[in-house]
């Protein structure tokens, strides 16, 4: 086996933590502590920009971070005000826009980061129906298309997932309506059957919080370039013959797809079990009557609630790193096998003690790999 040498930046309550993972165990290199705030998720732009939202307020962080030791500065060194309740931020193609979607006010703030700070330029409002359970919009990821064009905004208050085009002034130009109502779609990833795949998607995939279901829609690019999601298929997050212990407090939480464009992972949390779960799903072209994810593995997350979860960035996404807020195991590592079906297996573990001391049981909400310069 490759010797492993991954540098991981960690979000937990009040803390955004420096980790190297050796293949065995985790250790801390650096850290921020930050009384009250949630990095709950964080994006990163060469050469040392790592940026971080609070969840718990409106404001957008800017850290310098040396990808090549682990060391994160200790302070912010740029902060932004947008919308309060962002949860989600990714790029777009060039990293010159940073696009955060908000949980709070069901919004999509647009930043310029094409120099070295960053600068509010519009925020975008979801608009249509919302479920009753929240009674407002609630942008819980926006995920990027490989083509660069796209964003889809993953509306778990108003069932919906929103096609925001960047050639159309990143303005919100068609939606679909996610069945049935009151599924919360939360977080999702785009699919090709193209062997380019830098061109248009032919899928989306998307994860159902409050019903626990996994949704696979075709995508049709109209005349006028708007997209159009058919719905291909629907079925339990937790496959068949699974179910949770507890299905009233059962929610579905994380989507990560795998570059091979096959394999699809998805947690599951608040099951009521001892530990909660990650399953695997593979995406079939044309499997039975036409396209469709088919259930392959389930397998513990050695925590409760994992909220979030990132492939490492080796050529074969060789690990799969998952972060658990709640139990026993706060930050997991699970050797992940590409030639055998993208199957995963326990590697190694680090105690929710070491991101709560007090006690508290509140750990990692957020994991990412940071490849050093090569």
């Amino acid at each position: 086996m490759e010797a492993v040498n991954k540098k991981l930046i960690v979000g937990a309550a009040g803390q955004i933590l420096s980790v190297q993972f050796d293949g065995k165990t985790f250790k801390n290199i650096s850290g921020v502590v930050e009384e009250g705030k949630a990095a709950s998720w964080m994006v990163f732009k060469r050469p040392n920009h790592l940026f971080a939202v609070d969840e718990n307020s409106d404001t957008l962080r800017l850290f310098n971070y040396d990808p090549a030791t682990g060391k994160l500065s200790d302070k912010p060194v740029v902060q932004g005000k947008g919308s309060p309740g962002v949860v989600s931020l990714e790029f777009n193609k060039d990293k010159t826009r940073l696009l955060g979607g908000s949980y709070s006010n069901g919004t999509v703030d647009i930043w310029d980061t094409s120099a070295d700070g960053m600068k509010l330029i519009k925020t975008v409002t979801l608009k249509g129906d919302v479920n009753p359970k929240h009674g407002t919009h609630r942008a819980h990821q926006v995920v990027p298309d490989p083509s660069g064009r796209y964003f889809a905004i993953n509306d778990l208050g108003g069932d919906a997932i929103h096609i925001l085009d960047t050639k159309k002034d990143y303005t919100i130009t068609s939606q679909v309506k996610v069945e049935p109502a009151g599924c919360g779609p939360r977080h999702g990833g785009f699919l090709s059957t193209n062997a380019d795949l830098s061109s248009l998607p032919t899928h989306y995939v998307v994860l159902c919080e409050t019903m626990n279901l996994i949704k696979l829609y075709s995508i049709e690019k109209k005349a006028d370039d708007t997209l159009a999601l058919k719905l291909v298929q629907s079925q339990s997050s937790y496959g068949p013959g699974f179910a949770p212990l507890n299905a009233t407090t059962a929610a579905a939480g994380e989507l990560t797809v795998a570059y091979n464009q096959r394999d699809v992972y998805i947690t599951n949390r608040l099951s009521g079990n001892e530990t909660d779960n990650v399953s695997l799903f593979t995406f079939q072209p044309k499997i039975g009557k036409g396209d469709g994810l088919a259930f392959k593995q389930q397998i513990s997350s050695e925590g409760r609630s994992p909220r979030m979860m990132s492939l490492s960035r080796d050529k074969k996404e060789s690990i799969m790193f998952v972060a658990n807020p709640m139990g026993t195991n706060g930050l997991v590592a699970l050797k992940r096998s590409e030639d055998n079906c993208g199957l995963l297996s326990p590697m190694a573990s680090m105690l929710n003690t070491a991101f709560s001391p007090n006690g508290d049981g509140f750990g990692p909400q957020f994991v990412l790999e940071i490849p050093a310069p090569k």
